[in-house]
């Protein structure tokens, strides 16, 4: 196991990218549904079993699911602000190749526990892997991207409010 010495040393700190990787997951986990779940409430569509389709054919995802990328866009680069914000930085160079790293990480670790929670443990939301990996295109990719990019939002956003 790497010690929190060497990750510092690597320029990627495991723990505390895991950590703030979770509580920003469960967060748009957590607000995404609740959009889908509103939306159905409010204007009153019907539920994917009446319908006898897949969740991702339901009316109120369909209506919700740009929203999602959108909170993705939202979410993530605060938690990528979070993990940054006690990171002391000897370079330039240094702070985007960690930063680098970071993207990378959530990447891999989104695809992990997406493939985990989302397809291979069975619940009311769960999905075939057709149904995650194509049907939900281009959305699946849309949330990968904005998870990937967020490290570097929060890069470019710092950088800018620094040079004010």
């Amino acid at each position: 196991m790497i010690g929190t010495q060497q990750s510092l040393e690597k320029g990627l700190d495991i723990r505390r990218a895991l950590i703030y990787f979770f509580a920003a997951y469960c967060l748009v986990t957590v607000l995404a549904t609740a959009t889908s779940v509103t939306y159905g409430i409010i204007y009153q569509t019907p539920q994917p079993e009446e319908l006898g389709v897949s969740l991702l054919k339901a009316p109120s995802f369909v209506a919700t699911v740009p929203y999602h990328v959108v909170i993705m866009l939202l979410v993530w680069p605060v938690f990528a602000w979070m993990y940054f914000r006690k990171r002391q930085q000897s370079s330039h160079d240094k702070e985007v190749r960690e930063t680098l790293r970071l993207s990378f990480f959530w990447l891999a670790a989104a695809m992990i526990v997406d493939l985990v929670c989302f397809v291979l443990i069975k619940h009311p939301y769960s999905l075939t892997p057709h149904e995650f990996y194509v049907e939900y295109e281009p959305w699946i990719s849309l949330i990968y991207i904005s998870i990937f990019l967020s490290p570097f939002i929060r890069l470019g956003v710092s950088r800018l409010v620094a040079t004010k």
